[in-house]
């Protein structure tokens, strides 16, 4: 599990990319599935020294599967519209790239204060 980043900027996550990655991973646990908790290898990944997220980069994705014996890696990135926030999740293959799974859907905010708070920083 990587931080969500902002497609206009992949360096860059809020508090709503944090948490979104941190809900995905947790029904990926709760399904099942085998989660690396990130926040714990933080030798192994590109942290954010601003502690912005985590961030898994495309020259050490290799390595860092190999690492974590990871067959899967899932990323995300988010776009803020006026009023609502599009999201895109992928498990990617990390040997080859190739996106296994994918799911886009939409976060509707109506109290746009309230999207502006996790959209920060």
């Amino acid at each position: 599990m990587a931080s969500f980043v902002d497609v206009s900027d992949l360096t860059k996550s809020s508090p709503l990319g944090r948490i979104m990655s941190e809900q995905v991973g947790s029904r990926l646990a709760q399904k099942g599935y085998r989660v690396i908790e990130m926040k714990l290898r933080q030798n192994s990944i590109f942290v954010d020294p601003e502690n912005k997220g985590e961030f898994l980069l495309s020259r050490n994705i290799k390595d860092i599967s190999n690492l974590h014996q990871a067959s899967i890696v899932v990323v995300g990135t988010y776009a803020k519209g006026n009023d609502t926030v599009y999201v895109s999740a992928r498990m990617v293959n990390p040997i080859d790239s190739v996106i296994m799974s994918s799911c886009d859907y939409e976060l509707d905010f109506p109290n746009h204060r309230e999207l502006m708070s996790l959209m920060a920083k």
